[in-house]
């Protein structure tokens, strides 16, 4: 295994650890809704300034091709979560921010002398700056969730949920198991790749699953949703956007990566409101 490798499967491993604590300390299932709701603001934040900013590259040598960038950014965005939850439910002071601040600074710097992580414009200050607040409002939020959080904050909180679940699932579809690629002239001509289209699918897919949670809608309009999104794939397909040499199991898989999220996101209502 290279050095990249080896630094990203560590971080995983402290992910792992971190979410369990945190699920030892707290015994609710709510964490892991948390978890990878936050997952999906840290995705998306990461989604500006990496996909469209051009702020930094990540280099886990994972795959030998243009996504193993977007691999690595799925492990930046999982551990950053994991500890702002073991953060939020042991009630971590404000000093204990600057601590974890700190540690994944040096985090960055390390890899940074390793190669496994490039920054173009992109600072140790400004990780360090943004993750010393970063901490604190996730504890807010783990408080809020579990004490009526209302309907905009689990809006919130499902859209990010569903987000980060669909990215993470179809990274992993076109960057690890390449059963398609996405080609949009003007996104390429950006020099941009598939990182763009598949957030902006997210976000749209995300933003009406959501919704329909909220407003508790019947189950008719979740198999609606379904059959949209067969109908999109394959305007997708046929119009050149999606291409792939394997069409039953690239359908079939971004079928179930459109199906997981929506069974995460409806079990997520329940669990929030069970605590409300």
């Amino acid at each position: 295994m290279s050095i990249g490798m080896w630094s990203y499967f560590t971080l995983l491993l402290l992910t792992i650890f971190a979410l369990g604590s945190a699920y030892w300390k707290s015994r609710k299932p709510l964490i892991f809704i948390l978890f990878f709701a936050v997952s999906g603001v840290t995705m998306f934040f990461d989604y500006l300034i990496y996909v469209w900013g051009k702020a930094y590259i990540y280099h886990p040598g994972i795959v030998n091709n243009q996504h193993d960038t977007h691999l690595g950014a799925i492990v930046n965005g999982l551990i950053l979560p994991a500890f702002a939850l073991l953060y939020s439910v042991r009630n971590g002071k404000w000093y204990w921010s600057i601590i974890l601040a700190g540690f994944f600074a040096g985090i960055e710097r390390l890899f940074t002398e390793w190669g496994v992580y490039k920054p173009n414009w992109w600072k140790i200050g400004y990780t360090f700056s943004i993750l010393i607040f970063y901490f604190p409002v996730i504890k807010v939020w783990w408080g809020r969730l579990k004490n009526a959080p209302g309907k905009w904050l689990t809006y919130g909180t499902l859209l990010s949920l569903c987000f980060a679940i669909y990215v993470q699932l179809n990274i992993l579809l076109y960057g690890l198991f390449k059963t398609k690629t996405f080609h949009v002239e003007w996104i390429e001509r950006l020099n941009r790749d598939s990182a763009a289209i598949n957030s902006l699918n997210a976000i749209l897919f995300s933003s009406i699953l959501s919704l329909l949670c909220i407003v508790n809608a019947r189950q008719i309009w979740y198999f609606n949703m379904m059959a949209v999104f067969l109908v999109y794939y394959f305007v997708l397909k046929n119009t050149g956007i999606i291409q792939t040499d394997h069409l039953v199991l690239d359908f079939i898989l971004s079928l179930l990566s459109f199906f997981i999220p929506l069974v995460f996101i409806r079990y997520a209502r329940t669990k929030v409101y069970s605590h409300s």
